[in-house]
């Protein structure tokens, strides 16, 4: 394998189903759909791990799959972009994921993710592979799989001298204890609300911020605010930056878009503020075109993207 890797990324692959809905359904009602279809859509870890490689970051996925069509789907896309697919252990005793993304007639999303391949992922096969590629530089991990796994994965990556980046997306039931070995962690206002345990309605961020932050002990905390832009609390500091406009046309997978650009500029030597200013403008081009792994832009892209808005 090449060991020469910038960014592990270890999170859920799945194939997503999608459907096209009016508007989100409520509570106990039955809504027609249309245009149902499967898309290039493979859970969280395959999404960020895609969009680091287009941008050109030297990537590395750990996973589990089945041996069935949905688990080679994942070598395929990952495979196609660049990324390192050696330790997605593929295994007859799980069968690969799925998911359902239903989108309104204004863009928005609701998901259903169903159960996740890594539940038969073992600590010893994680270990395996991050002690393999104890050289890489970052390391990316989430909750579309089990939270244990995730935690453990990420203290393991913290221990040989990876800088950790957490987005606890599914929020956990359980606990999830003091998170002084993570370096960033990436969350949006829902979650931060949640996490914070404040109103549901609550808009002062950098209160927000420091709840997360004296609750978790965490490291840096960049918070996605959708179509407000974000909120980065790096050493000390605040900054709000400002979102950039655009004709939404999909919003799924702009989170994964934003986190793994955003990490990518870290690898490129940028500020926590700069690279959460990139992210937004990646984000904001993704979001501008339909479905997931063929709409993450190219890093050519995004810099002709902000190029423009820069000219505006």
């Amino acid at each position: 394998m090449n060991k020469d890797i910038d960014v592990i990324v270890l999170n859920s692959h799945g194939v997503g189903q999608f459907c096209n809905i009016k508007r989100l359904p409520f509570l106990g009602e039955t809504l027609r759909a249309w245009n149902w279809r499967v898309e290039e859509d493979g859970g969280k870890g395959t999404t960020q791990a895609v969009s680091l490689g287009r941008l050109g970051v030297k990537t590395a996925y750990i996973g589990k799959v089945g041996k069935d069509p949905w688990g080679d789907l994942g070598f395929k896309w990952m495979g196609d972009a660049g990324v390192d697919t050696t330790y997605m252990y593929q295994t007859d005793e799980v069968a690969t994921g799925t998911g359902l993304v239903m989108i309104d007639e204004e863009g928005r999303n609701t998901i259903v993710d169903g159960d996740s391949s890594l539940e038969k992922l073992t600590v010893e096969e994680i270990t395996e592979a991050l002690e393999a590629m104890r050289t890489a530089r970052y390391f990316i991990t989430g909750f579309a799989m089990p939270e244990h796994l995730a935690l453990k994965a990420a203290q393991i990556a913290k221990s040989l001298g990876m800088i950790t980046v957490l987005n606890p997306s599914p929020l956990p039931h359980s606990p999830m204890g003091d998170l002084d070995y993570i370096d960033y962690l990436v969350i949006n206002e829902v979650e931060a609300r949640v996490l914070a345990e404040v109103d549901e309605h609550a808009e002062n961020y950098p209160e927000i911020a420091d709840l997360v932050k004296a609750k978790y002990h965490c490291g840096s905390i960049v918070m996605t605010l959708g179509e407000d832009g974000a909120l980065v609390f790096d050493n000390g500091e605040y900054h709000r930056l400002a979102a950039v406009k655009v004709k939404v046309v999909d919003t799924v997978g702009a989170g994964d878009s934003f986190l793994a650009s955003f990490v990518a500029n870290l690898v490129w030597g940028k500020s926590v503020k700069e690279a959460a200013e990139y992210a937004i403008k990646c984000s904001a081009l993704k979001v501008t075109r339909a479905g997931t792994i063929p709409a993450f832009p190219f890093r050519a892209e995004v810099e002709k993207f902000i190029e423009e808005l820069d000219q505006q």
